[in-house]
């Protein structure tokens, strides 16, 4: 590379860096020494690098800078698709698994269907009305883990946290295999590929969020307002059909094969508890408060009225339909939803679209997840209880490392269930209502210590809120442990405990390396003695003796050989090439590389414990892939072996084999 030219611009304080590649940097001058710099995002300098690039843009997009972060900001008529598509997509199956469960006693149980529809949307309006105070009052994002840890504590936050992101995955597991459900219902020849289309399927979704939240907002805003217009056209008809006297009737349908059971306040309890899963998802919205165009809070609250008024609309309306049209679980696989738009539509084009929407809406309800997971795991990593990298966002502003985890985990799920929604539904929603009544208990507290105006009004709320959603976690683990319910369980507490582990292990870090405000550091006042590795005489030997003769005047070259010959022939040469410097043969007559080394290093540090022993390891830069497995072999070994050790310094020096350079020393 040549040497960079440096040229002024116009305005004073300002400095052009043309460096010897094919874009150019710009930096502007703030202070003594600080510069603020607006750097290309990419900088391709070889045909095979531009091409990466191009690939990545094409699947990811183009790099979004920080301060263009508000622009990514989403309106309500696409914040709606991106965190309540969860919620809304429920009703294609939340009614389904009640009705599953009352099966186990027979048809004459359906009459219960109703009431339990009715209780749950009760629930869900107290939920709705609760979450409204928590934007209020956390204006920067309120999610059940921020609450409960503020106002509760560590180890409700913690607890809060993990049943989210249990329940983020089972969301993602659960939405994209009923989607995939309401696709082999109208092509029954798919349901043998079940699995692969699920999977392909959260692939999908993946790479869709890993090019940003308004991006994914644009491209899942159709299939849901698609299912809406489908979904209330199709109540409306339904409804209308009874007030004339025709209601719609379903043929057609054998009965699923259910074991069956006695009627009994259990079985109510599990029928309600399969129901509640309709309510997943519901505190997405206030999670997700910062990605709302300003003013987020106000935003954010009528997105979430909006969503409960929909939900409680088609959920009430589908519980409906069914009970009148004798849908029920069948055997086929063909959904509950399916045979009511098959009664209602006919089998023409309406019904053909109702499916492929529940299936778009389904498939895409796992956005509410990819939404909020990433979000939820980069708050627990700022707070130290995540590793770090899920803090960071990529290119296109999203939480990368938190979409990935978040799909592999979804993928193993479905995987280890075949794609199941029966085996996956006892498992869901107990995390989201262990979160809703922290989140609920949390306010309470926030309520009686802020005392600001209406406060006792929202205490009130918050604390029903609380009680009821308590209510619904005690039936759930009761009703449900049996069935699976265990697992979560079991899953919860160890997610806590690894991430107290983590918090605990990044603690202890800190006080390891934090530097006192009063300490003051001088110059070093150690005497180094630094080594230089040399499997052989080579210019990247020849590089690293040049860079240790900056650093001390102590340069020993070490040679590691089993050969005696041969070693002698590499002292002779070093010292007729390289004069001043000293040889180190160590003899190794078991042919061992790694072992002698360390053992001639414990002695050099024994003979001079106030040195400080700096080994440098010469290592190609690799310039093509199998350059990788041909080099460095042995530099990693030595490094491996060497890093930790006390008072040893390693360092790599780095040798590009395509640079000239002269081999006099």
């Amino acid at each position: 590379m040549t040497a960079p030219e440096y040229r002024h611009g116009r305005r004073p304080g300002d400095v052009r860096v043309r460096l010897d590649r094919p874009h150019a940097r710009y930096f502007r001058y703030v202070a003594p020494g600080v510069y603020s710099a607006k750097l290309a995002a990419d900088a391709p300098s070889t045909p095979v690098e531009r091409v990466a690039v191009s690939a990545r843009h094409l699947l990811f997009g183009r790099p979004i800078s920080t301060e263009n972060e508000i622009e990514e900001r989403l309106p309500k008529w696409k914040a709606l698709p991106v965190f309540s598509s969860d919620v809304m997509s429920s009703v294609a199956y939340a009614t389904e698994a009640s009705l599953y469960t009352l099966l186990g006693v027979g048809t004459i149980a359906f009459g219960w269907l109703l009431p339990i529809s009715v209780a749950i949307v009760g629930v869900l309006a107290l939920v709705t009305l609760s979450y409204r105070q928590t934007i209020r009052a956390y204006p920067n994002g309120g999610g059940s883990y921020i609450v409960a840890h503020a106002n509760l504590g560590v180890l409700p936050g913690l607890v809060a946290a993990a049943a989210l992101l249990t329940d983020y995955v089972l969301t993602v597991a659960v939405s994209v295999s009923s989607g995939v459900q309401a696709l082999y219902s109208l092509f029954p020849p798919l349901l043998p590929y079940a699995v692969p289309i699920i999977v392909g399927a959260i692939l999908l979704v993946m790479l869709v969020n890993m090019r940003g939240i308004r991006e994914s907002g644009t491209v899942f805003a159709a299939p849901t307002y698609v299912f809406l217009g489908s979904a209330l056209l199709l109540i409306g008809l339904g409804v209308l059909r009874v007030v004339l006297g025709s209601p719609p009737h379903v043929t057609g349908v054998v009965p699923a094969h259910v074991p069956a059971e006695t009627f009994g306040i259990l079985l109510l309890m599990r029928a309600f508890a399969d129901g509640c899963s309709a309510m997943t998802g519901t505190e997405a919205v206030a999670n997700g408060v910062p990605a709302f165009k300003p003013p987020e809070w106000r935003n954010a609250q009528t997105t979430m009225v909006v969503m409960a008024l929909l939900l409680g609309t088609m959920f009430l309306g589908i519980s409906f339909l069914a009970h009148v049209s004798g849908a029920l679980p069948s055997a086929s696989g063909e959904s509950v939803l399916s045979q009511i738009g098959r009664s209602v539509y006919g089998a023409g084009a309406l019904w053909y679209i109702l499916q492929l929407s529940t299936m778009g809406i389904l498939v895409l309800a796992a956005q509410t997840s990819f939404a909020d997971f990433p979000r939820v795991s980069s708050i627990l990593a700022q707070d130290g209880y995540f590793p770090r990298q899920f803090a960071f966002r990529g290119e296109r502003l999203a939480f990368n490392a938190g979409i990935v985890v978040l799909a592999g985990l979804s993928i193993l799920l479905v995987i280890a269930f075949e794609g199941r929604v029966e085996a996956l539904i006892p498992l869901y929603a107990l995390g989201v209502f262990t979160a809703f009544t922290l989140s609920q208990a949390g306010m309470v507290r926030h309520w009686l210590r802020q005392k600001g105006p209406g406060w006792r009004r929202s205490a009130f709320l918050n604390g029903l809120g609380a009680v009821t959603t308590g209510i619904v976690v005690v039936i759930f683990a009761v009703a449900k442990f049996a069935l699976g319910a265990w697992i979560i369980l079991v899953v919860v507490p160890i997610l806590v405990a690894l991430m107290l582990f983590v918090h605990h292990e990044y603690e202890q870090e800190s006080r390891e390396l934090d530097v006192r405000p009063t300490a003051q550091i001088g110059p070093p006042h150690r005497r180094q003695r630094v080594f230089v590795v040399a499997p052989s005489f080579t210019r990247a030997v020849v590089q690293a003796v040049k860079v240790a003769r900056t650093t001390s005047r102590d340069v020993s070259i070490v040679h590691v050989s089993e050969d005696a010959e041969r070693g002698e022939e590499f002292r002779r040469r070093v010292e007729a090439q390289m004069p001043g410097v000293q040889v180190v043969l160590i003899e190794s007559p078991y042919r061992s590389l790694v072992r002698p080394l360390l053992r001639f290093l414990d002695v050099a540090r024994d003979e001079d414990p106030d040195a400080v022993l700096v080994v440098l390891i010469p290592e190609y830069v690799p310039r093509h892939w199998w350059d990788r497995v041909l080099y460095n072999q042995n530099s990693g070994r030595i490094r491996a072996a060497l890093v930790g050790r006390p008072d040893i310094v390693v360092l790599d020096v780095p040798y590009r084999r395509d640079v000239a350079e002269p081999t006099t020393a």
